[in-house]
C-alpha cells in the first residue's frame, strides 16, 4: 500500500468550477473546499502567461447560432439566413443581426464566431451595442465582452459583403474563481493573498503616464509579445538620463512593480520614486521579461508613484505597472482608468465529520507563504472553533513557524521552529494519543509523547477554522491522512522523494488545468 491509498483526503488545486475548488478525492465532490473572492485576480498559466483567471459556462445563450433555420434572428437591411449562414450582401450603412435580451448589463461574456465568403467591409459583434469588436477577413474569432448599455446581441454589418457561421456566447465568470498559478514553473499552486488595490489608474496605458523630454514612445508595439501573450506593451527609446513616470495619493509603505524587457542585450535603468527618492534600485533589464519591484515609504507626502528614469537609446519594453499599499507585491490587478481592489482569496469547508479520524491522523502541506510582512497564516483541522483544531501557524514573526493540537481547549502539542516561510515546505503534523511529531522537509523536528487528541473536527480550511487569521501564499499540495504514518513515510512524505503535484495527477489520471 502506498502512502497515497492512506490520504483521506487530498485536496490539491487540480481544477475548479464556478465556486468549488476540486480535489483528487473524494471522487463525487463530497468535501470539496468552497472558494470565494468577490472580484477578478490575474494568475501565470501553464504556458508562463498572465491572465485573468475565469470559467467560462457551459450554457449556449444564442439560439440557432448556427443558423440550420431561418429563424430566432432579427434581420436588419441586408442580411439573409440560408444554407447554414448568415449572409450579407455589402448592404450600405450599418444593419444589424441581433436577438434581443438574451445578455446580463454588467456580465462578462465569451463570443465565438467564424466570418467566410468575405469580401469587402467589416463586420462587429457587441454584446449590449458597445464595445464593438471588428472583423475584415475570414477566420474564426473569439472576443470577451462586458455587456453594455443594453441585454441584446448583436452582428452588425458595415457594407459588409460576406457570411457569418458558428456564432456562440457564453457567460464568463471571473469572481469566486480559484488561481491556479505556474509562476513557480511547471507546477501549479493554489494562490492565495489578501486584498489589495492598484493605485495606478492606468496599469498598462502609457499615455496617461508623463513621458519625459528626451523620451520616445511606442505604444502597442507590434515588435514583442508583452507578458500577457499580446502586442500591448509600450516600447520607450530614451537618451539614457530621463524616464516615465506615475504618482497617486497615498501614504505608508507601497509596493511599486513593473515588467521590463530589454530591447537588446542587458541593459541598465533606474526604478525610484517620483516624489522624493528615498532609494533608487538599478535594475539589470535583460531580453526576457522580468518583473522588478522597489518597497519603502518615500516619508515625505502623501502621493507616491513609480518611475523608471535612465532609459537606454538601445530601448526597453514597458508593461504591467501597480502601485500597492503593502510591504510585498502581489499578483497584477489591471487597471484602465481608474483604481482596482482585488478583494481576499478565501478557501474553507473541505471536508466533513467523516472524513477525519479524530483518534489519529496526519496533515501534510507543500508550499510557502508570501513576503514575511507581519502577518499571521493559518491552516487547520478543526471543529469549527479554536477549542478542537490541529493547525499550521506561519506566524508573523520572521522565520518562525509554530503548529499545535488542541483538545477540549487544552494545548496538547505546540512546537516552534525557525524556518524561512518563504520557501517551499513539506509539513507533517501527526497527531495520536501520546505520540505527536512534527516533519519539515525530510527530518523530524519536534516530539511530544503526552496528550489527547481532538474530537468533533469535521472541516479543512485556509484559515484558523472560525474565519480569521487565512493564509496567504502559494498551496502545491495539501493532504489530510486518518492514520498516523511512520517515521519512514514521514520521512518519504516530506523529502525528496515525496509525490510531486504532476505525479500526484498522473497516479490517479487527472488533468492538470
Amino acid at each position: 500500500m502506498s502512502i497515497l491509498d492512506k490520504a483521506s483526503l487530498i485536496q490539491i488545486p487540480s481544477g475548479y468550477k464556478s465556486t468549488k475548488l476540486y480535489s483528487l478525492r473524494p471522487s463525487n465532490g463530497t468535501g470539496d473546499f468552497t472558494f470565494a473572492r468577490s472580484s477578478s485576480g490575474t494568475r501565470v498559466n501553464s504556458d508562463g502567461l498572465i491572465e485573468t483567471a475565469q470559467v467560462v459556462s457551459t450554457t449556449e445563450l444564442v439560439t440557432n447560432g448556427d443558423f440550420a433555420t431561418d429563424s430566432d434572428w432579427s434581420k436588419g437591411t441586408g442580411w439573409t439566413i440560408s444554407g447554414g449562414t448568415a449572409n450579407n450582401n455589402g448592404a450600405s450603412g450599418s444593419n444589424n443581426l441581433s436577438q434581443s435580451s438574451i445578455l446580463v448589463v454588467g456580465k462578462k461574456y465569451k463570443i465565438d464566431i467564424t466570418v467566410s465568403n468575405y469580401v469587402s467591409g467589416n463586420v462587429q459583434v457587441s454584446a449590449g451595442a458597445s464595445p464593438r469588436d471588428t472583423m475584415t477577413a475570414n477566420g474564426t474569432y473569439t472576443f470577451y465582452q462586458t455587456c453594455t448599455p443594453n441585454n441584446n446581441f448583436y452582428i452588425i454589418a458595415n457594407s459588409f459583403n460576406g457570411s457569418i457561421d458558428n456564432v456562440s456566447v457564453k457567460e464568463v465568470f471571473e469572481n469566486d474563481v480559484p488561481r491556479l498559478d505556474y509562476s513557480d514553473g511547471s507546477c501549479a499552486c493554489l494562490l492565495l493573498e489578501g486584498q489589495r488595490t492598484n493605485l495606478l489608474t492606468y496599469s498598462n496605458d502609457f499615455t496617461q503616464w508623463t513621458i519625459q523630454s528626451g523620451v520616445t514612445a511606442t505604444h502597442n508595439t507590434t515588435e514583442t509579445l508583452s507578458p500577457d501573450g499580446t502586442n500591448n506593451a509600450t516600447k520607450f527609446v530614451g537618451n539614457g538620463t530621463s524616464g516615465v513616470l506615475k504618482s497617486a495619493p497615498v501614504t505608508g509603505v507601497v509596493a511599486r512593480s513593473i515588467y521590463l524587457k530589454s530591447v537588446s542585450g542587458t541593459v541598465n535603468v533606474i526604478l525610484k520614486d517620483p516624489i522624493f527618492t528615498v532609494t533608487q534600485k538599478s535594475l539589470s533589464v535583460t531580453t526576457e521579461w522580468q518583473r522588478f519591484d522597489l518597497i519603502e515609504d518615500n516619508t515625505h507626502s502623501s502621493t507616491q508613484g513609480l518611475w523608471v528614469d535612465d532609459i537606454p537609446s538601445s530601448g526597453i519594453y514597458m508593461w504591467g505597472g501597480q502601485l500597492e499599499s503593502g510591504d510585498y507585491s502581489t499578483s497584477l490587478i489591471n487597471t484602465s482608468g481608474s483604481t482596482v481592489t482585488r478583494t481576499a482569496d478565501v478557501c474553507t469547508n473541505a471536508g466533513t465529520s467523516a472524513t477525519f479520524n479524530d483518534s489519529e491522523g496526519v496533515l501534510f502541506f507543500e508550499g510557502s507563504t508570501l513576503v514575511e510582512s507581519g502577518i499571521t497564516r493559518v491552516i487547520s483541522i478543526s471543529d469549527g472553533s479554536t477549542s478542537n483544531n490541529i493547525y499550521f501557524n506561519f506566524n508573523q514573526y520572521s522565520n518562525s513557524f509554530n503548529c499545535e493540537v488542541l483538545s477540549g481547549g487544552s494545548s496538547q502539542f505546540n512546537p516552534s521552529v525557525t524556518m524561512t516561510k518563504v520557501n517551499n515546505n513539506k509539513i507533517a503534523l501527526k497527531y495520536k494519543a501520546n505520540d505527536f511529531a512534527l516533519w519539515i522537509n525530510g527530518t523530524e523536528v519536534a516530539t511530544d509523547t503526552s496528550g489527547s487528541t481532538p474530537t468533533g473536527l469535521d472541516r479543512l480550511n485556509f484559515d484558523l477554522g472560525q474565519g480569521s487569521f487565512d493564509f496567504e501564499g502559494k498551496c502545491k499540495q495539501l493532504m489530510t491522512f486518518n492514520e498516523a504514518l511512520s517515521d519512514e513515510e514521514l520521512s518519504d512524505l516530506t523529502g525528496q522523494v515525496n509525490l510531486s503535484f504532476n505525479n500526484l495527477a498522473t497516479f490517479y489520471g487527472y488533468t492538470i488545468l
